[in-house]
């Protein structure tokens, strides 16, 4: 009986974290509320900045707009519910290009893996469209497929379709090697390989 206490009392004195242990936590936790204070302070330095600029008319409102003007607004189409059908939209629109081009980079990339002679034919191309600047070619994009829903639609496909391909192809062609040739040894056709191993790998 007075063994098991004693043990209890070793167990408890060994889960108990130490001073030096806490006011190392309580130094983390100070830091963190510093910096987070220190980042509000920044914004709303920059914010401020902004709107004095904005007013002495030293930045262009018409371009960049100020602070006082973009909470009006806000406040105006929360309480309207325009915000909230604009959301809406704007999801919408960019989980349709995420989607259309990501099933076209992966069967391109499909594509590329069934054909070698395709992937060294292609592979330049693919190079210089990855290193285009996608995001800035969005206003030629708008004006040429229109400011509706195509065109944020067609953006977000020519920024997915491409990385979709490098990387699906990436991924095709570096699976386990030994595991192609285990079910090649078994017979396997190309098309069960891409079915049972590339595709799901």
């Amino acid at each position: 009986m007075i063994l098991d206490k004693f043990k209890n009392k070793k167990k408890d004195k060994s889960l108990t974290p130490s001073e030096g242990y806490k006011n190392y936590l309580k130094n983390i936790k100070i830091e963190k509320i510093k910096i987070f204070i220190m980042q509000i302070a920044l914004l709303i330095f920059i914010l401020g900045i902004w709107e004095i600029l904005a007013n002495k008319e030293v930045i262009s409102t018409f371009l960049f707009s100020k602070p006082s003007d973009i909470y009006k607004l806000f406040i105006k189409y929360i309480s309207n519910g325009e915000l909230a059908r604009h959301v809406g939209i704007s999801v919408y629109e960019t989980v349709l290009g995420l989607v259309i081009g990501t099933v076209l980079g992966i069967l391109v990339a499909i594509a590329l893996w069934w054909s070698e002679k395709l992937s060294k034919i292609l592979d330049p191309f693919l190079v210089v469209l990855n290193a285009l600047p996608k995001t800035a070619l969005a206003p030629i994009i708008i004006v040429w497929a229109g400011a509706g829903i195509q065109g944020i639609v067609v953006t977000a496909v020519t920024i997915s379709v491409v990385v979709t391909i490098l990387s699906a192809y990436n991924y095709f062609i570096n699976v386990d090697e030994e595991k192609i040739k285990m079910l090649k040894s078994f017979g396997a056709t190309k098309s069960q390989l891409l079915f049972k191993l590339i595709i799901p790998s």
